[in-house]
């Protein structure tokens, strides 16, 4: 019993920090994009951190959410909206990656994040989010 609320309070710890540091990140990103001009050279850092943070913190949402399904139901047969949910979080983990590739690579040539995949990230992110949302609820509420 205590392994599990360890794990759960790690696990809805990293998805409050994911999902901020993610709000956070596409503020910068739209804000700037309004204004038309690119990201100052803080800026661009003060996104990687955003980025990096997000990624660790998906990852410790992944890890903890694969300890927790095994504690609790003790295999991944848990049906579509589970699978739903997972597919949905696949499609987040890999746009929170290729994000980070792509700051990483920007900052590394001295040059700003390529605007275009940075206006196609957020809502990416969002509608896997709201995916995984829409699994958990499911699986949450039918039984």
């Amino acid at each position: 019993m205590a392994s599990v609320i360890f794990l759960k309070f790690f696990h809805y710890m990293s998805l409050f920090l994911a999902g901020g540091f993610g709000i956070a990140n596409t503020m910068l990103v739209n804000n700037h994009q309004k204004a038309k001009m690119p990201p100052a050279l803080p800026v661009q850092k003060t996104m990687m951190t955003l980025a990096r943070l997000g990624f660790v913190a998906i990852v410790v949402l992944w890890i903890t959410g694969i300890l927790l399904t095994y504690q609790i139901y003790g295999s991944f047969n848990l049906g579509w909206a589970f699978h739903l949910k997972l597919f949905g979080a696949t499609i987040l983990l890999g746009v929170v990656s290729f994000l980070n590739f792509h700051l990483s690579k920007s900052a590394k040539n001295g040059e700003p994040p390529d605007p275009k995949i940075m206006k196609i990230v957020p809502p990416v992110a969002r509608t896997s989010l709201v995916i995984v949302l829409i699994g958990i609820a499911i699986l949450t509420t039918v039984g």
